[in-house]
């Protein structure tokens, strides 16, 4: 083994720590420093006896490594400490091996003490620092870090004393740190929620419950300074027991530190295998107010968007922009977006087509990433199930766990600013008194659509200065613009990804139901339908033998038509119509008609109330006046039987037509102010033509005369 400078051995009987200084091979010597002794000099011993000892394992030798000290981190104070102490011994340490030796040493300090002007211990204090430290002039810096008294039971040094104010110093003491950790705990660390108190509030609350006491009068009174711990000392504390990261997460809640104040030292590169590998999905509400169509002096207000980004390459592959909250129908347009006709969409639009702004035309990923919105829902599973393709929910209030997108929003707006009629900056929806940027609404749907096209295909040409780009693609000339990145990383994903028609990705994302089968047609949540196939094959009419059911799928926004799956062959479909009789539910919704239905079900219910109550007051006018008819029709028509009761009948007839027209009639009388008739006309009619109740009938009266004389006699009978 070998000995060298700065090196440590430990001995362990007896036990000794020290530093080897020098080492002299040929004279047999080793000059060691003990570390253990608070006076300690050099000391001169035998190298081969120490090498003894260690081959015995009597000691143990540790590398001479220092401790890193920085002195440019030193104060200026510690280094002037420092370059005094040098200038005092460097001459000394020069004299070496002279200064080991116990025979020339202190003739050696003392006359370099005289020469300095101080005291032999001031050179020997200094030689040993320089020793201990590992002989270098770093280990003279003032280690003014470590001063400051702890009294035997205090936690703090007393420290400097207040040169403004003449109170005593408190001395923090284990119960002292008690009480300011519980109020920690309990005021500025509010388990189980978050809180708005501060550390002034924490410290306020602590010396109200701790550090005061009542005055003659009953009122609480503080303790005087010096007898109670101050705002500094409490907050020593709470830093010195609780981290930065503790603090923030009992304070904010672990989601908003993951998303706010965590380090972000990966990348989302690092999730993807490569381009089509994961697409980003979410929905936000544009900036924009929009007008309607129809009128551009009515405003419609903001519409949503919809936005699909690769992860990998930042390509905008797919959008939606309506009129639809956020929800599932809405993200269902924006996925089947990815593959819709781009040459047809920009056509529509008034937007150049080509083929190289679309890359990822139609291309769908092996996995769609999305928050815990409409894509958790249970229709969601539809892009499971139809399309083969994996969807990730992501924890709530954890938007940076998709990034893209989130930034894909940022950007879009950002194109907008210049250059869109009624863009509203997020921050004056805030404001008190902001600006009315709805005013300024000038664009309909279609118009913001067609702007939002060519944003995104600026988007996807455009250099990207911020991204990773691997140093292999640029060697070969790719440069950080999301097409290009597409376009290079696509050939090394072939048969990772998959191509879905628009037709095929419709069908499969639409909800699937069943239908039932009537002679009035095919019902379906209150609608019904009716198709060329239907009466082709007979159905409507096989349905009078009992019901049956088809299988369909739909689209929740729109009652208008349905599809109808082949029972024998799954990749056929027919579309049904709504037929005439449901024609007032078209153009709405399926909640909508279910609205309606839910409301004429509730009608219903009062209408049979009314009816009830309608023909209650029928039977309470009618069944009287059928009473008594009975009544008095079975007093005249005693005795006479039913052959003899209509023996007369034509005649009878005729003479009460006769009778009726004089009593509907209107006579006219010759002045205009007797026309005016206080009651029915049929009492004057009737003392015109009928006979006093006292006459008789005679063998000279007609038969007409006989049976008004008749009537009479019933009439005044009943009366």
């Amino acid at each position: 083994m070998m000995l060298y400078r700065n090196d440590v051995f430990i001995e362990r009987s007896p036990e000794r720590k020290a530093r080897v200084l020098d080492a002299y091979p040929a004279r047999n010597e080793v000059v060691t420093f003990d570390l253990s002794e608070s006076n300690a000099l050099p000391v001169i011993e035998s190298l081969s006896d120490l090498l003894e000892r260690e081959r015995r394992g009597f000691l143990a030798v540790e590398k001479g490594l220092l401790a890193p000290i920085n002195e440019n981190r030193a104060s200026s104070k510690a280094q002037a400490r420092r370059d005094t102490a040098w200038a005092r011994i460097e001459p000394l340490i020069s004299a070496q091996p002279a200064i080991y030796a116990r025979e020339t040493r202190f003739s050696l300090v003392e006359e370099r003490a005289r020469e300095m002007k101080c005291s032999v211990v001031t050179i020997l204090k200094d030689l040993r620092r320089y020793w201990a430290g590992g002989q270098t002039k770093t280990a003279l810096l003032g280690k003014f870090h470590l001063c400051g008294y702890k009294a035997p039971g205090h936690l703090s040094s007393a420290g400097r004393k207040p040169h403004l104010s003449d109170y005593k110093i408190f001395r923090i003491k284990p119960t002292d740190e008690a009480n300011i950790r519980e109020t920690i705990e309990r005021v500025y660390l509010k388990a189980g929620g978050l809180t708005a108190a501060t550390v002034t509030d924490a410290y306020q609350r602590m010396l109200e419950q701790h550090y005061s006491y009542n005055d003659g009068n009953g009122t609480r009174t503080i303790n005087e300074l010096g007898d109670r711990p101050t705002l500094r000392q409490y907050t020593t504390v709470l830093h010195k027991h609780y981290p930065l990261e503790n603090i923030i997460r009992r304070r904010k809640g672990n989601s908003e530190f993951e998303r706010d104040y965590a380090p972000k030292t990966g990348s989302v590169k690092q999730d993807c295998l490569g381009v089509g590998h994961i697409y980003e999905i979410d929905a936000t509400i544009a900036d924009v107010f929009l007008v309607s169509s129809h009128d551009r002096s009515r405003i419609i207000g903001k519409p949503t968007l919809y936005l699909v980004i690769d992860r990998r390459s930042r390509l905008i592959v797919g959008f939606y922009v309506g009129l639809e909250a956020a929800s599932w129908p809405a993200a269902m347009h924006a996925i089947l977006s990815i593959s819709e006709d781009k040459a047809a969409l920009c056509a529509r639009n008034g937007v150049d087509y080509s083929a190289d702004d679309w890359p990822a035309d139609a291309v769908y990923p092996e996995m769609f990433l999305a928050d815990r919105g409409e894509m958790i829902s249970r229709d969601s599973s539809l892009v499971v199930n139809g399309l083969k393709i994996t969807v990730g929910n992501l924890p709530r209030q954890r938007p940076d766990y998709k990034p893209i997108v989130e930034c894909g929003f940022k950007l879009v707006h950002r194109e907008m600013v210049d250059s869109v009629p009624g863009y509203e900056p997020p921050d004056n929806v805030f404001k008190r008194q902001g600006k009315r940027f709805d005013k300024d609404a000038s664009l309909t749907l279609d118009e913001f659509v067609s702007i939002l096209i060519k944003i995104i295909i600026t988007h996807n040409r455009s250099p990207m200065p911020n991204y990773p780009l691997p140093v292999e693609s640029m060697s070969r000339g790719i440069r950080a613009i999301p097409c290009e990145i597409w376009d290079d990383e696509a050939p090394t994903r072939m048969g990772s990804l998959t191509r879905f028609a628009e037709d095929y990705v419709r069908f499969s994302l639409l909800p699937m139901g069943t239908a039932t089968i009537t002679r009035g047609g095919i019902s379906f949540n209150g609608c019904y339908y009716s198709t060329p196939e239907a009466f082709e094959n007979g159905w409507f009419v096989k349905s009078g033998k009992g019901i049956s059911s088809i299988d369909i799928s739909y689209d929740r926004r729109l009652v208008d038509a349905i599809y109808i799956h082949d029972a024998k062959d799954p990749t056929k479909f027919c579309i049904a119509r709504l037929l005439d009789k449901s024609s007032e539910y078209k153009g709405l919704s399926y909640a909508e008609v279910e609205a309606y239905e839910t409301m004429k079900r509730k009608l219903g219910h009062s209408y049979e109330q009314l009816e009830r109550q309608q023909r209650s007051n029928y039977h309470a006018h009618v069944d009287p006046i059928a009473k008594r008819a009975r009544t008095e029709t079975k007093i005249v028509s005693k005795g006479k039987s039913r052959s003899a009761r209509k023996a007369d009948i034509v005649v009878d007839r005729t003479e009460e037509r006769r009778i009726r027209r004089q009593e509907e009639a209107v006579m006219p009388s010759a002045h205009p102010s007797e026309n005016t008739f206080s009651g029915s006309p049929t009492n004057v009619l009737a003392t015109q033509t009928l006979t006093t109740p006292e006459q008789a009938p005679t063998e000279s009266m007609s038969l007409a005369e006989k049976l008004k004389m008749k009537r009479m006699e019933m009439q005044n009978g009943i009366s």
